[in-house]
């Protein structure tokens, strides 16, 4: 039995066996297979990705040294007509070509050392660099990039793939690959030496400077031969990003990469610890800031609206036509574009000598400063002075003190008493920078809403001093005001709500209710001035009003009117965190960072066109040096409102130049259709005024620079922008024929009453004792009132004690009275112009106390002896503003116009709780 059993195990174990070498050969067939068609698989996919990097490669231009040769055309700009306004050129010189036997070798060492440290060992292509740059990467959670491109691709990048657009990924791949095939094939036809010289020669370093020779003319006024190591160091730091690593606008950040440089050049043995240290101790930034005050660009100063076409025709080359920011460059300043404008030079003309007139300003101007100081002392410590020192040093002995000055002599004055108190010695060098500015300042620009084109814009008033300098026009945001209420309250409640004109608000007490605002009452600006009671949006939008446009954003919600502002254009808006601007206070411009007058005015140009939003354009089209177009600037637009709710406002608008109690009369175009809206802003700090005709849309600011004061206009100061804007418009006008904005297909009229918005009742409306009470107001079609005046009540009032008359008060007197509304929670009731003509009859006290009943209704005849009806329309068929004030021979105040002769805005106050916006 031992034995059989012995036998049986054997048996088993071979056929185990058996199964097992069965399974490894099958496994092994799998293995096999499944290698073959990885390999099969691998091997299409390289034939294939061969066959694809070979025809990219075929696509490359052809390559010769004279291909990678730095080139340079000046760029013309044209105004609408044609006329050359402006040539690009780089200051003082465009491009100053050097060999690289005057290029030292410091400097060349300090370029290669930050750009490519493997310069001489690669063929043009560096892989360790690449290996290097996607590691990090990776690392990085894929977000940190490094360039891993060579001197020899960025040669190539700059000056053969310059005007190459790269549209989406499969481009970028395309030009990538093919930038490193011709870097090879680059590097067998030319030296290194070449291609360095090249390279030095073609850069982009700030400052409209190209290359190393012209970068050492502007940053220090020496040629690239005389530079020292550290000098050379700050040119190389600018490479990265030119605008950002400007020595002179950016310091900081340039000296923060110049240590890289020469902590580069330490460790890959270009330098010794010695001069590294004797580098980084140099004040080489003090010597940058000495040559720029003394020598600025004697290039032609370019006008404000050519500084805003060249920033436009920048950006829209990087993000329209897929340009770097040095192919953008490159191309604006080197490579001869044409770049045609909307400028109108008969408007611009007429613009710019009207702000250089000094009749249209205030007689007395003030003087702004803008000062800094460094002083270098013997042991070559520097110490830094600025203008808000100066300023806290005045304050010590008057806290009112501002640095604003009648003179520059005064001003002058002010800073050598304030330098005299730092002990400098005539051991310390000095370097001031010193700018005096007349104020306060003033912007305005002019669209033709039609087609969205920028015809003239001015920036500042006084000499423009310089290119690229602050543009008022379209670079500083600043608080709107006013302005705002028609784009951020009304125009939205109009297309949201269906409101209109005829809609009626109770302007009264009322109080934000959000926010750090939250239980603070709205202060009207003419606070000094009765509450108007139940007013129409016609009327508010007419005296601006801020109870009613704050009212009205409150119903359309401020989320949906930051939308709307959105779609109106407005960029600088704050969409997130504490201070985001989607707040009540929106309605009267109190934005975080206030807006530009160009975005305002293309916002306001949007609702002259028909309530289609056009992008502004300052030109239509650039073409290249061989008449090709780069970019064709086709119009932007997006319809915001509907063109019955644009025309409405519009409307309404007018009403502000010409109607009574209009807060924009001084703005008033003789003998053409003028629309338009007010703006002031706290403590006067800015006004505005956004206008339109059917030819053009404007709009002008005026306020003082927000830099280190911020300073309120005074009576002579607030009001003359309306006039500027009007003379500037009526020159602009000359010529032109008077018509009216065209009014389109479903506007209806109707007959409302103007305490309810609603269809007026005869011998109700119109029998409360005030006139003008009832009149013919536009609506779109299908809004328009369907009820009856629900406001005016027919009542009986007790001779012997005024009240609510009761069933047995023995003398009674029939009248129409306008309900009064419940005042807003923890708001407390106030005196309106309707409180005299109104009731409560929620008051018990109301009600007669001498004779005690139930309240007496009089009949409906007791009123009129007739029985209440809809009024008839006593302008049937007439337009209301046809020529005329549609207000004309009404009296909303008893008989007196509280305004009349009086400007609205003098010495007014918006809304002491809206800040005025910083720009």
């Amino acid at each position: 039995m031992n034995y059989s059993k012995k036998g049986t195990s054997r048996k088993q174990k071979a056929l185990k066996s058996n199964k097992a070498r069965m399974g490894k050969k099958v496994c092994v067939v799998f293995l096999k297979t499944l290698l073959v068609l990885i390999l099969a698989v691998g091997v299409a996919g390289l034939c294939g990705g061969i066959g694809i990097v070979k025809g990219v490669i075929e696509n490359a231009p052809d390559i010769t040294s004279a291909s990678v040769l730095p080139r340079g055309y000046k760029s013309t700009v044209y105004d609408a007509e044609g006329n050359k306004t402006a040539e690009l050129v780089a200051e003082g010189t465009n491009r100053t070509y050097v060999k690289i036997e005057n290029i030292p070798k410091h400097v060349q060492q300090a370029f290669i050392a930050i750009e490519d440290e493997r310069f001489y060992e690669h063929n043009g292509i560096d892989f360790k660099g690449i290996l290097r740059a996607g590691a990090t990467y990776v690392a990085s959670g894929f977000h940190e990039t490094q360039g891993g491109s060579t001197i020899t691709q960025q040669l190539l990048k700059n000056n053969v793939f310059d005007f190459m657009s790269e549209n989406g990924m499969v481009d970028k791949i395309e030009r990538k690959l093919q930038e490193q095939y011709l870097a090879v094939k680059l590097e067998e036809v030319m030296t290194k030496d070449e291609i360095l010289e090249s390279y030095l020669n073609t850069i982009n370093l700030g400052q409209n400077s190209l290359g190393v020779q012209a970068a050492s003319n502007r940053y220090f006024g020496k040629n690239v031969s005389e530079l020292t190591l550290s000098e050379a160091a700050v040119l190389a730091a600018i490479t990265k990003s030119p605008n950002a690593l400007n020595p002179i606008t950016h310091p900081e950040e340039n000296a923060a990469r110049r240590t890289y440089v020469l902590k580069y050049m330490l460790d890959q043995g270009y330098i010794s610890q010695s001069r590294y240290e004797e580098a980084m101790e140099d004040d080489v930034y003090s010597r940058i800031r000495e040559y720029n005050a003394e020598t600025e660009t004697s290039s032609t100063i370019y006008s404000y609206f050519d500084d805003e076409v060249i920033d436009q025709v920048r950006k829209d080359l990087v993000e329209k036509a897929g340009y770097s920011e040095t192919q953008a460059f490159n191309a604006l300043y080197g490579s001869g574009l044409k770049i045609y404008t909307t400028q109108d030079p008969k408007v611009q003309k007429v613009l710019d000598e009207e702000f250089a007139n000094p009749a249209n300003f205030p007689e007395k101007s003030k003087i702004g400063l803008e000062w800094a100081m460094s002083v270098v002392g013997e042991d070559g410590e520097t110490k830094n002075y600025s203008q808000e020192m100066l300023s806290a040093y005045f304050k010590q002995t008057d806290k009112d003190y501002e640095i604003l000055y009648d003179t520059e002599e005064e001003a002058r004055a002010a800073i050598d008493a304030y330098v005299s108190t730092l002990g400098i010695t005539d051991e310390d060098t000095v370097y001031e920078r010193c700018e005096f500015t007349i104020q306060p300042q003033a912007s305005m620009v002019i669209m033709n809403q039609s087609t969205g084109e920028v015809v003239a814009m001015i920036g500042g008033r006084g000499e423009k001093t310089g290119n690229r300098t602050l543009n008022r026009a379209s670079d500083t945001c600043r608080n709107p005001g006013s302005t705002f209420k028609v784009v951020a309250a009304y125009a939205p409640a109009f297309e949201a709500l269906g409101y209109g004109p005829g809609t009626v608000q109770y302007d009264g007490p009322f109080a934000y209710n959000e926010g750090g605002r939250q239980g603070r009452l709205v202060n009207n600006w003419d606070k000094n001035t009765q509450y108007r009671g139940w007013t129409t949006l016609r009327e508010g939008i007419t005296r601006s009003m801020n109870v009613m446009a704050v009212k009205t954003i409150t119903d359309v919600t401020p989320t949906v009117a930051v939308d709307y502002l959105l779609r109106f254009g407005f960029t600088s808006l704050e969409l997130e965190g504490p201070n985001a601007d989607y707040n009540q206070s929106a309605a009267l411009g109190g934005l975080t960072n206030g807006v530009s007058n160009l975005e305002l005015t293309a916002a306001y140009a949007a609702i002259a066109n028909k309530g289609t939003y056009m992008k502004p354009r300052l030109y239509t089209k650039v073409v290249d040096n061989d008449g090709n177009v780069v970019l064709d600037n086709q119009p932007e637009t997006t319809q915001v409102i509907s063109e019955q709710n644009a025309w409405l406002l519009v409307d309404c608008m007018k009403d502000v130049v010409n109607g009574a109690g209009g807060t924009g009369s001084k703005a008033r175009i003789s003998g053409m259709t003028t629309a338009g809206k007010t703006g002031t802003t706290s403590k006067n700090v800015d006004v505005w005024f956004e206008g339109m005709t059917p030819y053009y849309t404007a709009g002008i600011w005026v306020g003082y620079d927000n830099s280190g004061y911020n300073h309120s206009l005074n009576s002579a100061e607030i009001n003359f922008h309306k006039q500027l804007w009007g003379t500037v418009m009526t020159r602009v006008h000359e010529g032109l024929e008077n018509k009216d904005f065209e009014k389109p297909s479903g506007i209806v009229q109707c007959v409302i009453c103007t305490k309810s918005g609603k269809l007026a009742v005869g011998g109700l409306c119109d029998a409360d004792g005030r006139s003008g009470i009832v009149r013919n107001e536009y609506f779109v079609e299908g809004k328009q009132p369907k009820e009856v005046c629900d406001h005016h009540v027919a009542v009986s009032i007790c001779v012997d004690t005024g009240l609510l008359a009761t069933s047995m008060c023995p003398n009674r007197v029939p009248q129409a009275k306008v309900l009064l509304p419940a005042m807003q929670s923890g708001v407390a009731e106030a005196v309106t112009l309707d409180t005299a003509y109104g009731i409560n009859t929620n008051l018990p006290s109301a009600t007669c106390t001498l004779h005690t009943g139930g309240v007496y209704v009089p009949s409906e005849y007791e009123l009129s002896g007739s029985s209440p009806a809809a009024v008839p329309d006593p302008n049937a068929g007439v337009d209301p503003n046809a020529g005329a004030d549609p207000n004309a021979g009404v009296d909303p105040n008893a008989g007196v116009d509280p305004n009349a002769g009086v400007d609205p805005n003098a010495g007014a106050e918006p809304d002491p709780e809206v800040p005025a916006a910083g720009g």
